[in-house]
């Protein structure tokens, strides 16, 4: 077996381990390219990296916390929390299914209203606060998207048909 020429011997010849790599990808890329579908289910694959982080969690619903202790005039409560961010929501008007919001700390953010009929979209106030009329009864859940429109927190699905359901 010949040994291989002297100049493939010497590490400057070939530079560092990530130019290697690089250039390895480069000449595979070229080769032999991967097919379309799986370049797309590797980044859906990727999407799902953090997933438990971007789910905001159900910490207070008052349906649920005050039951038997609520009057008539008690507006139904909910309140989220995900690493650095709580959204609070109140149903204000059961009759015209009005809700308000806000997001803790206080942003400007775009949030969207998801429901079987469909997305509502807005931008809450410098003060983080929002609100949607005319919520179509069923479930919803709220996104907060940033800067770029990537969504950075979803809440869990939950019900809105009046402050008495759980």
């Amino acid at each position: 077996m010949n040994p291989p020429p002297p100049d493939v011997m010497h590490d400057d010849a070939i530079g560092s381990d990530d130019e290697l790599l690089a250039l390895l990808g480069q000449a595979l890329a070229a080769a032999d390219p991967p097919p379309a579908h799986v370049l797309d289910g590797a980044r859906a694959a990727h999407t799902w990296r953090t997933i438990d982080a971007e789910l905001a969690e159900l910490v207070f619903d008052s349906a649920r916390e005050l039951t038997g202790v609520r009057s008539e005039n008690v507006k139904r409560q909910v309140t989220f929390e995900a690493p650095g961010i709580e959204i609070e929501i109140m149903v204000v008007d059961e009759e015209t299914r009005r809700l308000v919001g806000q997001l803790i700390p206080p942003q400007e953010s775009k949030i969207e209203l998801v429901s079987d009929h469909g997305v509502n979209s807005m931008t809450t106030d410098h003060l983080g606060r929002f609100s949607f009329d005319q919520v179509a009864p069923g479930p919803v859940r709220l996104v907060v998207k940033g800067n770029d429109g990537r969504p950075l927190v979803q809440t869990e699905w939950v019900l809105f048909c009046c402050s008495r359901c759980v």
